[in-house]
């Protein structure tokens, strides 16, 4: 995957008043996903009920309940399947993405599904989502913590559309929020090498 690279206009002055911003260091996307830290057990239960309603929130289509529950930065990445003969190596990359998107980009995909126009989501499909295995572990960032599941997607529209895909889900949350927490990053461990469109189509 290639690096951001990342210009800023030197030679234009800023507007009176405004500190120019300073890009240091990489992309957030490009940061290693945190390891694990200390298990959490106390919290399984609460974060439990916070996934439950966040894929309750996706199945219903009450796609603005749903973005209420990402931070502004929010990360979502699903990386490319590896096949490896040596099964102690990684199943997944840690550099190559079949999909990225950041909490803005995923507004402008579902705030087009209501439109008259939007032609490629009439009929509309249904998502149905299963989580379970929730385990929740501490982080060496004070106030962020990792939420390990499983996932069971399905999409269906018509008889002749359909998928089904199971992954590995993990989640970088903090406090805050209607909700009790707000997720920071999501990335999604395909179980399977090769994706199709409709798999990757949904949101886990």
């Amino acid at each position: 995957m290639n690096e951001t690279v990342r210009v800023m206009d030197q030679t234009a002055a800023p507007a009176q008043g405004v500190v120019p911003a300073t890009l240091t260091g990489p992309p957030p996307e490009l940061l290693p996903f945190p390891e694990r830290g200390p298990r959490r057990p106390e919290l399984d239960a609460a974060l439990s009920q916070f996934a439950i309603e966040e894929a309750a929130a996706l199945d219903e289509g009450r796609y603005q309940d749903w973005l209420g529950c990402l931070a502004a930065e929010f990360i979502y990445q699903v990386p490319v399947p590896l096949l490896r003969e040596d099964p102690a190596l990684p199943r997944h990359s840690d550099s190559a993405v079949l999909f990225e998107a950041t909490k803005k980009v995923l507004e402008l995909k579902l705030g087009r599904v209501g439109l008259r126009h939007a032609w490629s989501d009439r009929p509309g499909g249904v998502t149905r989502h299963f989580i379970g295995g929730i385990r929740v572990f501490g982080l060496a960032e004070p106030g962020s913590l990792r939420v390990d599941s499983n996932v069971l997607a399905t999409f269906n529209r018509g008889p002749e559309e359909s998928a089904l895909a199971t992954a590995a889900r993990q989640d970088i949350v903090r406090p805050e929020g209607p909700a009790g927490y707000r997720i920071v990053r999501r990335r999604v461990l395909l179980d399977i090498e090769v994706a199709t469109h409709a798999q990757l189509s949904i949101i886990f």
